[in-house]
């Protein structure tokens, strides 16, 4: 048989290859660390459990360039304010609920984890500003070097604008 005029032979499409997504092993050691310690202290696992809520659910929503970064920084922070009931509940296991049930230390616990998440957003904003301020005593240092140099050595040393260099002149005459 012969081919119909203006069509092109069938060809396969290739399958689109999707990125691969950055593999974060954070669920899985929580969930083996919850899992340890509810075998010695329960009552110590249920407070893990509900206080690293913010955490939790950054380590399953999260999305976007340095998610483990953010994850990090979330989960520290919100490990230290978990940590200050921590002593409470090991010593006395039964009083879970109660610490849990007062507003108070939820607050503390998931406002430490609220503090994670401005360090995330305000922390390359001081960086900047260090870095910034750095490079502008860098820059004050340079002219008063330039100054020094100046008294000691005369206005010669500052050379002219219209004068070039000695590498950019043997081009020339060549």
């Amino acid at each position: 048989m012969a081919k119909p005029a203006g069509k092109k032979p069938l060809t396969k499409k290739r399958p689109v290859r999707r990125a691969k997504k950055e593999m974060n092993p954070f669920m899985p050691i929580l969930l083996i660390c919850l899992g340890g310690l509810a075998l010695f202290k329960m009552g110590a696992a249920i407070l893990l459990a509900a206080g690293l809520v913010p955490t939790i659910v950054l380590g399953i929503t999260g999305k976007g360039s340095f998610k483990s970064e953010k994850l990090q920084c979330v989960s520290f922070m919100n490990l230290s304010g978990v940590l200050t009931q921590f002593p409470t509940v090991w010593a006395r296991p039964n009083s879970v609920y109660d610490i849990i049930g007062e507003p108070i230390n939820l607050l503390v616990m998931w406002g430490a984890a609220g503090f994670g998440y401005a360090l995330i957003f305000v922390g390359p904003m001081i960086a900047a500003f260090a870095v910034q301020m750095l490079a502008q005593e860098r820059t004050k240092s340079i002219i008063q070097q330039k100054q020094a140099l100046v008294e000691l050595w005369g206005t010669d040393v500052l050379g002219s604008k219209d004068d070039e260099p000695a590498a950019s002149k043997s081009k020339l005459k060549k």
